[in-house]
């Protein structure tokens, strides 16, 4: 057997990232897939390439001069794809892989997508945009569907083009018996002293965008994280509140509550390369069938419609392709 680019790529992930589980996130593996080529690549070479503890995964003296090597090699592979997809722009692959976010219209994109493109699509979901965004700028995926508060920016000088599919408003989970439960819409400030179950890690641009919309109405939240069932768990019981998005379906024990203003909100946008298979009239067909997913079928819940209906000017997404837009401007 022969080290392969996938060995290569495994090695200089968990070189650079120091663990398995920050080298799988960035290469779009499971976990246990990257531990398997690990395996296979130290049976390659006939020695351990990493030393494994606790803390994280330390490379040998031969994992450091492989990892070295391998990025050398994989740089000069890139480029070599890199010119190749600018020859064959337009000549779309088996299966056009999407990077995305977790979001009610990824689900869609796998059903409308391949209407638009006439092939399969495969999305390959993670919690970091900007481990999506570089999925996308190492051309390991064709597009991306990213959600954010506000979310990402197509790099300069990258190629990478964007278009805006909704901003919508984040609206809060609490629990059928709290005491602001059968409110229409309340202020932020009105949860000072709630605790905020997120699922995100504590740097987050979620966590982030939380922490700073709180302050600006008064007060530091209490923000803590928790797996999407213990959150749920912890909502129901009134130990906590949830920011959700307003489309997500009603569940047993919570109702969700606009906040006045909107305070909270989310960007989900679509990405792609201008020079990759994915021609623009292509794409163009894919925004739209995402959007007319966005007003037939997320905005349908009960409490959604109630806001819009109350908020017409908030328009949740841009009347044609745009990579800004800011609802009602």
């Amino acid at each position: 057997m022969e080290l392969e680019f996938r060995h290569l790529r495994v090695v200089r992930a968990i070189a650079d990232h120091g663990t398995l589980t920050a080298a799988a996130a960035e290469l779009g593996m499971t976990q246990p897939s990257v531990t398997e080529a690990l395996r296979r690549a130290e049976r390659i070479t006939g020695a351990p390439l990493f030393r494994r503890d606790a803390h994280g995964a330390v490379p040998t003296p031969l994992g450091e001069l492989l990892a070295a090597h391998a990025g050398t090699v994989l740089t000069a592979m890139d480029r070599l794809a890199a010119a190749t997809a600018r020859h064959q722009a337009g000549t779309l692959p088996s299966s056009v892989r999407f990077g995305c976010t977790p979001g009610l219209l990824v689900a869609h994109l796998t059903v409308l997508a391949p209407r638009v493109l006439g092939t399969e699509v495969e999305a390959r979901t993670g919690p970091d945009p900007a481990v999506q965004l570089a999925l996308l700028a190492d051309r390991r995926v064709e597009a991306a569907l990213i959600a954010g508060n506000p979310g990402p920016r197509a790099p300069a000088g990258t190629g990478i083009e964007c278009a805006v599919v909704s901003v919508e408003p984040l609206f809060v989970a609490v629990a059928s018996g709290h005491r602001l439960a059968g409110e229409v819409e309340i202020e932020l400030a009105e949860l000072a002293g709630e605790t905020w179950c997120v699922a995100d890690g504590p740097r987050s641009e979620g966590v982030r965008h939380l922490e700073q919309r709180c302050r600006e109405a008064g007060f530091t939240p209490c923000v803590r994280q928790a797996d999407y069932t213990s959150a749920f768990q912890l909502a129901e019981l009134a130990q906590a509140v949830l920011p959700m998005m307003p489309g997500n379906r009603p569940r047993t024990g919570l109702t969700l509550v606009p906040l006045r203003g909107s305070p909270l909100w989310q960007r989900t946008s679509l990405f792609w390369h201008a020079d990759g298979p994915l021609r623009r009239s292509l794409v163009e067909g894919v925004w739209r069938e995402l959007v007319r997913a966005q007003h037939e079928i997320v905005e349908r819940t009960p409490v959604y419609q109630a806001w819009l209906e109350r908020h017409p000017e908030w328009g949740t997404t841009p009347p044609r392709m745009v990579a800004e837009y800011a609802p009602g401007a």
